[in-house]
């Protein structure tokens, strides 16, 4: 068996016996910590006692002892004006924990309880920012990053003159711009495998999706290198319409960015790709 092979073998199973130790770790700590939390909480017995603890835990920043206490006692103020502070304030303790699929769903469920309240807007606001926060790296998958734009584009639309307006477009931005990443690093993956149909069916639905992104100009650059490799590689009956390819896409790059980084390389393309166009063409 390959040397290399079984190297690589046992260092995966090395790393996933790690991961599962430091994964066995991580929930008995938080295990640990949960008992502790619920031994101190214990000490609190009437609901006025626990509304006033979970407070001064909120304010502490011990965000887990003040999500405790406020989920234990919201039945208990549900139908009366507290009810309102404590259900925000128990999505807004799992925000503060960083945990923001939870903190969303209670916020939403908020929104959905009280609809009157002067804290829709922020809870709205908070509900899509929670997913944004969410938001992995860019080469996983984008369900939560969606999910944000959606969101974040609602709340915009609900409240176009809200103070918060600014910041969701700016994480609007940042999150198309990972969407874009993700599309780029496809496109690019199909180029560098040699599937030039499929790389350039990506780079262009790149470029149509998100046209002035981060990665625009190097998509188009990668574009005009993708179809000269096509046109190289096509039927004779289909390359002069490939080389013409060459120059649309060249001429794409020059009017996003005449002054590119990559102009000299696509020029010396696009100078070939005419000339070997202009020979298939006077030959037929």
């Amino acid at each position: 068996m390959n040397r290399n092979f079984i190297v690589a073998i046992s260092v995966s199973i090395i790393c996933l016996g790690l991961f599962c130790n430091v994964d066995a770790q991580n929930k008995k700590n938080n295990a640990n910590k949960s008992k502790k939390i619920e031994k101190v909480t214990k000490r609190f017995k009437t609901k006025e006692e626990k509304y006033a603890a979970a407070l001064m835990y909120y304010q502490k920043g011990a965000y887990l002892a003040s999500a405790q206490l406020l989920e234990e006692i919201y039945p208990l103020y549900m139908s009366v004006p507290e009810g309102d502070t404590i259900l925000f304030l128990f999505a807004d303790s799992y925000m503060k924990n960083n945990d923001f699929l939870m903190a969303a769903f209670h916020f939403n469920d908020y929104i959905r309880r009280y609809p009157q309240s002067n804290r829709v807007e922020l809870a709205a606001f908070l509900a899509a920012k929670c997913y944004y926060l969410n938001s992995p790296a860019y080469n996983l998958d984008q369900s939560d990053s969606k999910t944000a734009i959606e969101g974040l584009q609602s709340f915009i639309s609900a409240y176009p003159s809200s103070r918060y307006v600014e910041e969701s477009n700016a994480m609007i931005d940042t999150l198309r711009n990972k969407l874009a990443h993700k599309d780029f690093s496809i496109a690019k993956m199909y180029y560098n495998t040699e599937n030039y149909k499929a790389a350039q069916i990506c780079f262009q639905n790149l470029l149509k999706d998100y046209p002035s992104s981060d990665y625009t100009e190097e998509a188009l650059y990668y574009m005009v290198k993708n179809s000269y490799a096509y046109a190289q590689n096509s039927i004779e009956s289909k390359k002069a319409e490939r080389y013409q390819a060459v120059l649309d896409d060249a001429a794409k790059l020059k009017v996003f960015n005449a002054d590119s980084k990559y102009m000299a390389e696509v020029e010396k393309l696009t100078s070939d790709a005419k000339k070997k166009r202009d020979k298939i063409l006077n030959n037929n």
